[in-house]
C-alpha cells in the first residue's frame, strides 16, 4: 500500500502549481514601446490673402441729428489696412468722415477719422484696433430738406483677405423708388456659390407695416436671381457660373414701410 501511494505522488510531481517545470514556457519578449507622432490640427486658413475691391453704389448717409448716422462695413478677420475712396462728396467736404469701425450696431469710441476730399483715397488702420470702416455725416451737406441726406455715387474699399464675406450696416432705406437701390460688387469676380441675408427693422409711423425687401443677383446688368421676403428678413442663395464677371448684389425696398437700420451679410463667389 505504501509503495502504491509513493508512485501516485511521484506521478503528480511538481511544485504545487499543477505543472512541472519542464511544461512552463517562458513569456515572450515584448517589443520596446514606440511613440507615433500625431499630426497637429492648428486652426487657420489655407487660402492665401487676395487683393479685393468692394464697391458700394447708390448708398446714402444722414446727418448727426439721427441717433446713429454711420454706415459701417466689417471686413474679414486679419485685414490690417483698408484703402477707402468716396465719390459724391460735397466740395469742399466738411461733413462726411471716414472712420474706423468694430461693430455694426454702434460707433467705435475713440475711432480715428479723416474728412477726405471727393475721390481722395484714405488709409484706415485695422487689425487689433478695428475690423472695418465707417462713413458718417456730421452736419448738413446742403440746403433744403435734402440737406440732411447725402447720396454717395460710390464707395470703394480695397483690402487683402482670404474670405469674400462682408457685413454692412446701412442707413434707413425708404419704400419704393425713394430709397434707391444700394448695390454691392466685389472684384476679382469668381464662380461658385454665393449667399446674402438682409435683416431690418420697421417702425409703423415710418410708412406703415407693408415691409417687403428684395435681394437681386445682378450679372452684366441683368438680374439672374432674386428673392423677396417679408417680416424683416430676406435670404438669397445661388451659384455663379464659370467665367462670371461684372456681378453684384442689390437691395430693393419693394414695400411702403421704411427699412430701419438694414444689415446685409454677403459672401461673394
Amino acid at each position: 500500500m505504501g509503495l502504491v501511494m509513493m508512485a501516485v505522488a511521484a506521478g503528480c510531481g511538481g511544485d504545487g502549481t499543477g505543472e512541472t517545470a519542464g511544461d512552463v514556457e517562458p513569456a515572450p519578449e515584448r517589443p520596446p514601446l514606440t511613440t507615433t507622432p500625431v499630426p497637429t490640427t492648428v486652426g487657420g486658413t489655407t487660402v492665401p490673402p487676395t487683393n479685393l475691391t468692394l464697391r458700394l453704389t447708390d448708398v446714402r448717409v444722414v446727418n448727426s441729428e439721427e441717433s446713429d448716422s454711420g454706415m459701417r462695413v466689417l471686413l474679414p478677420a486679419g485685414v490690417a489696412t483698408a484703402s477707402v475712396t468716396v465719390n459724391g462728396l460735397p466740395s469742399p467736404n466738411r461733413v462726411i468722415s471716414v472712420c474706423q469701425a468694430r461693430e455694426l450696431d454702434r460707433r467705435l469710441s475713440g475711432a480715428a477719422c479723416r474728412t477726405p476730399a471727393n475721390g481722395e483715397a484714405v488709409t484706415v488702420t485695422l487689425g487689433s484696433a478695428a475690423t472695418g470702416v465707417e462713413i458718417a455725416q456730421v452736419g448738413v451737406s446742403g440746403s433744403g430738406p435734402e440737406g440732411n441726406i447725402t447720396t454717395l455715387s460710390d464707395v470703394t474699399i480695397r483690402y487683402a483677405a482670404s474670405s469674400k464675406e462682408v457685413s454692412l450696416r446701412l442707413q434707413e432705406i425708404a419704400g419704393g423708388n425713394a430709397g434707391g437701390r444700394p448695390t454691392f460688387s466685389m472684384t476679382p469676380a469668381g464662380s461658385g456659390p454665393y449667399r446674402a441675408e438682409l435683416n431690418w427693422k420697421i417702425i409703423p409711423v415710418f410708412g406703415g407695416t407693408d415691409s417687403r425687401g428684395q435681394l437681386e443677383f445682378v450679372q452684366s446688368g441683368n438680374v439672374t436671381n432674386q428673392a423677396e421676403g417679408a417680416n424683416t428678413q430676406v435670404q438669397l442663395n445661388g451659384t455663379a457660373p464659370a467665367g462670371a464677371a461684372d456681378i453684384a448684389i442689390r437691395i430693393r425696398n419693394v414695400g411702403t414701410a421704411a427699412m430701419v437700420t438694414p444689415q446685409l451679410t454677403a459672401t461673394f463667389p
